[in-house]
């Protein structure tokens, strides 16, 4: 009646959950800029950190604080996929 899905079949959804996090906006080449700059500015004021990466052409902290609200739930749901099938292809491969 049921039957597990197969190995290669998981490693299809795999491949393609990593496709859709590699994808997500959170991934963007400009958020992981702006997330880098801000990480290596802390203790610095607002400011300083916009101009940072206003200079730079990278979204600002009030942006990177929507895209991350925007986005932060689907980005949770791609990872949570991704760990399940990663543990149901390790349980079969033993």
């Amino acid at each position: 009646m049921f039957s597990k899905p197969s190995i290669a079949k998981l490693r299809e959804q795999l491949k393609a959950t990593d496709a859709a996090i590699a994808a997500h906006p959170l991934s963007s080449e400009a958020v992981v800029k702006a997330n880098a700059i801000i990480e290596s500015s802390k203790g610095e004021s607002n400011d300083v950190i916009n101009q940072r990466l206003t200079e730079k052409g990278l979204p600002d902290l009030e942006a990177m604080g929507r895209i991350t609200l925007k986005e932060s739930t689907g980005w949770w749901k791609l990872h949570r996929e991704r760990n399940t099938l990663t543990k149901k292809i390790d349980k079969l491969s033993r």
